[in-house]
């Protein structure tokens, strides 16, 4: 039951195509950035650090871009969250005791 919210870009974008890659662009980024920093900080560090990447992957993509898309934006925001969420849940230390 924990886990619905992985259904969550499906719900919020449908159909629509645009949107899911920027959901999974935004996972992935902070899986990367994850992978990159987690032995080196500690466990919740390591969240922040991978949620801020790619947030701000995002917002770099959407200023390159010749129109601010807000929704797309969101999506990215959406992926990345939703990734930090869930290696959160599924880690088994507690995130100020693991480094």
């Amino acid at each position: 039951m924990k886990y619905l919210f992985l259904l969550l870009p499906f719900v919020a974008f449908g159909q629509q195509p645009d949107k899911i890659k920027h959901y999974v662009a935004g996972a992935s980024i902070s899986a990367l950035s994850y992978s990159l920093v987690a032995k080196s900080v500690s466990h919740r560090d390591a969240l922040l650090i991978s949620f801020a990447t790619g947030v701000v992957a995002g917002v770099a993509k959407e200023i390159y871009d010749p129109v601010f898309d807000k929704k797309d934006l969101a999506a990215t925001v959406l992926g990345s969250f939703t990734f930090t969420v869930t290696i959160n849940l599924l880690s088994n230390q507690p995130s100020r005791h693991r480094r």
